[in-house]
């Protein structure tokens, strides 16, 4: 296999990544923004006594669900949208890769530079102004590793988004939809530790976890040992369902696109 066009194509991205600059910067400072409001609601709610682990640990957990975010969450579906509404989704499909193949590695490029420009200096700002402890060097591997799996997931879920684009034609309105569940469910916007019994358990067979909470519980070290083992397990076990899932939207998308052409 021939790395060297998919290493273009990162390259290529990220180049284009850093044309948009003010968009890291504004990006980064909605972090510090949403981080600074949390901080104050989760203080008033720690003044009562009634936060489990603390508000030191609330604030860990929410400061690695934004340097994961940053680092692991897309906008594929606007990649593809684009070019669906431009009708040059044909000379995609003429490359000497896959589709998915291109779209992958395009949106890895991004995620390097927003994992220089927005993650790293989120975890640095936690530590610096929140005191927030960061994990040793095994576990940062392993937290590394595992935003890393939640980026393949997220892709994933973006990708088999995306081939809805074949017959909206609108991008931005599916891919808010899935921004927005995504957030909800996957522990960017709150602590899932802190949910009762009965919702934890909903939570728990949806995919969106294995995005966000799985790689916060190995920063924050509520995960070690065995059970970041079973981490892996579970993002590698949605990336696996996630994939066929993805194949499966695009062979549809294939028809609709042949249709239009037709």
């Amino acid at each position: 296999m021939n790395l060297k066009k998919y290493y273009a194509v990162a390259r290529n991205a990220f180049k284009q990544a850093t044309a948009y600059r003010l968009d890291a910067v504004t990006t980064l400072l909605s972090s510090v923004v949403f981080l600074t409001l949390y901080y104050a609601v989760w203080s008033a709610i720690d003044a009562s006594g009634n936060i489990q682990g603390g508000l030191q640990q609330v604030m860990t957990y929410l400061v690695a669900g934004q340097i994961v975010s940053n680092a692991a969450f897309l906008q594929t579906e606007q990649f593809i949208g684009y070019r669906v509404r431009q009708g040059t989704i044909v000379n995609e499909l003429k490359r000497p890769l896959s589709l998915m193949s291109h779209v992958y590695f395009h949106e890895l490029g991004w995620v390097v530079f927003n994992t220089l420009t927005k993650a790293l200096p989120i975890a640095a700002l936690g530590v610096i102004f929140l005191n927030i402890p960061l994990p040793g060097l095994l576990n940062s591997l392993y937290f590394a590793l595992s935003t890393f799996l939640a980026f393949n997931l997220v892709f994933l879920l973006a990708y088999a988004n995306s081939m809805l684009v074949f017959w909206t034609k609108v991008d931005w309105s599916i891919r808010m939809t899935r921004n927005t569940v995504t957030n909800l469910f996957s522990g960017v916007l709150f602590p899932l530790y802190l949910l009762p019994a009965g919702l934890s358990d909903i939570f728990n067979v949806l995919p969106f976890r294995a995005m966000a909470d799985a790689p916060i519980q190995i920063f924050t070290g509520q995960a070690s040992g065995s059970q970041v083992l079973g981490i892996f397990g579970l993002q590698i076990f949605w990336i696996v369902i996630m994939f066929i899932v993805a194949h499966l939207m695009w062979r549809k998308a294939k028809t609709r696109l042949t249709v239009q052409g037709g």
